[in-house]
């Protein structure tokens, strides 16, 4: 609201562009309106952040994430290279077109601690590369049964001319996205274990050549870039831990004052969209207010206690975090104190143990798509506080343009208004060069009067008022020096009693000016 009207006063120093002429000059008076507006709270608080509660008056309510983290950089497929050999056992073997010889082996991925049974991929890729050194033509057909996309089980048939001295080659890149791999190898009963066939078999229509023990083939295959959207099997145990600072930026602005709140509803929750057990604690919640250098360390009942957090309930597509949710109030905590020192940063230390009892699913842990562990902080704040000498500053950029020779010589803005909200203000304006030196000051000749508020029902009478802004010739020659303009805005409630905002509350105004400048042509 206070920086709208500092634009709209700043308005009346309209800069003017003339022609040079023999010189003329006069004096004339210009009085017009500025501007206008109905503000409620919602002008100056998003929507979805207000409510009205259950006694009748607003609140606002936050659902922010502290941190959160998911496994699936864990259990990431490597990019790895799978290379096997073929050569028969005996010195020479005749290949008729009717040769055909299946070979079926495992292939151990390296996870380190993960035992993988199942995944399904969300992206990436499978290479195929063959070569061949027999003499007559070749095909090679590599099929892994146990990877199921949308068209059936994964094979690649790759085809070779006679090699003779020289090896032939033959590759083929497929995407895997949405393919189900078993990973329990051919007996069913392995962990990070692919089961594959190759066919190995003669191409020739009628000719029969021979092979021997030298002419050795390799099978190849690479992945790249396979990452899961869902896993099955034991992801291992591990602790994450940290200490982490939030900056509370909207709390920067804060400079001197104190507010006095009534209550407070928090929550900090624990949601788990894994299915395996975890644990966490809250070892640390402090706030600070840089200003006054004061830290008030968050006090409640769990907080050092080890919790317990179930498994994401649901399937596949189904799935439903499991929720632990720590009450935080005005009873059961300090929070009253920690708001009231007003933090303008809050540091928070927390520690997370995946499966912290081992393997007691039987390899069984679930990760699904998107699946997070998180920490979110819900909260209630009710509208309902004392505010003494609460002041807010900002600084604005400003650009000016030579005003040519109009030469403003005083003015007046002049603020008409009807205040609906239950709490008064005073506004004032600092004129800052390059180095943020004060360069002048504009200052209403009264503060915004606060409506009278009634502790029974909530609502507030509106107060009219009319505050002048006056702006005289040496701070028109200031606004061309200066570089940028600091805004200093005071609130108090009247009284010792907390007020509190209705739904209805309002503040109307109307803006207009008084300008007397000198013109020379």
């Amino acid at each position: 609201m206070y920086k709208k009207l500092f634009i709209s006063i700043i308005a009346v120093s309209v800069v003017f562009v003339s022609c040079k002429k023999e010189a003329t000059t006069w004096s004339t008076n210009w009085a017009a309106p500025i501007a206008h507006g109905h503000l409620t709270i919602n002008d100056m608080v998003e929507e979805d952040h207000v409510e009205t509660n259950s006694e009748g008056y607003l609140s606002l309510v936050i659902h922010e994430p502290v941190f959160e983290f998911s496994l699936d950089t864990l259990i990431q497929l490597p990019d790895t290279t799978v290379v096997e050999k073929t050569a028969i056992g005996i010195p020479s073997l005749d290949i008729s077109p009717a040769y055909i010889q299946p070979t079926m082996y495992n292939q151990v991925l390296n996870l380190g601690t993960i035992e993988l049974k199942e995944v399904i991929i969300g992206s990436g890729f499978i290479e195929t590369r063959l070569t061949s050194v027999w003499p007559g033509r070749a095909q090679v057909a590599l099929i892994i049964p146990e990877a199921i996309g949308p068209l059936g089980s994964f094979g690649s048939v790759h085809f070779f001319e006679a090699g003779h001295i020289t090896e032939t080659e033959s590759s083929e890149l497929t995407d895997m996205t949405d393919f189900n791999m078993n990973l329990t190898g051919d007996d069913g009963l392995s962990v990070n274990t692919i089961g594959i066939t190759a066919i190995v078999q003669s191409n020739e229509e009628t000719e029969t050549y021979t092979i021997t023990s030298s002419d050795t083939n390799t099978i190849g295959f690479s992945f790249i870039d396979m990452v899961p959207k869902y896993a099955r099997g034991y992801f291992g145990q591990y602790t994450f831990s940290d200490t982490t600072t939030v900056s509370l930026s909207q709390l920067n602005r804060i400079v001197a004052g104190s507010i006095d709140i009534d209550s407070i509803d928090m929550k900090i929750t624990v949601k788990n969209g894994f299915n395996l057990v975890a644990q966490s604690k809250i070892s640390l919640f402090e706030g600070t207010n840089t200003r006054t250098g004061t830290t008030v360390d968050l006090d409640f009942p769990a907080k050092n206690t080890t919790m317990n957090i179930d498994p994401a309930s649901g399937g596949l597509y189904d799935y439903v975090p499991s929720e632990y949710p720590l009450e935080i109030n005005n009873v059961n905590s300090n929070i009253t104190d920690f708001i009231e020192n007003l933090p303008n940063s809050a540091k928070v230390g927390y520690k997370m143990d995946i499966n912290p009892f081992g393997n007691i699913s039987a390899g069984n842990d679930e990760f699904f798509p998107n699946s997070k562990m998180e920490l979110f902080l819900d909260g209630e704040f009710p509208l309902s506080f004392g505010a003494n000498e609460l002041t807010i500053v900002d600084t604005f950029d400003i650009d000016w343009v030579d005003t040519g020779e109009i030469t403003p010589e005083e003015a007046e803005v002049i603020l008409d208004y009807s205040n609906g909200f239950p709490i008064g203000a005073i506004a004032t304006f600092y004129l800052l060069d390059a180095s943020n030196n004060v360069l002048d000051s504009i200052v209403g000749n009264s503060g915004i009067l606060s409506g009278s508020f009634d502790a029974g029902t909530y609502e507030t009478v509106p107060k009219d008022g009319s505050i002048s802004f006056p702006i005289t010739a040496a701070t028109f020659e200031n606004l061309e020096k200066m570089k940028r303009l600091k805004l200093y805005v005071s609130f108090s409630t009247d009284g010792t009693e907390n007020i509190k905002i209705s739904p209805e509350t309002f503040f109307d105004f109307n803006l207009r000016s008084n300008l007397q400048i000198s013109v020379s042509l």
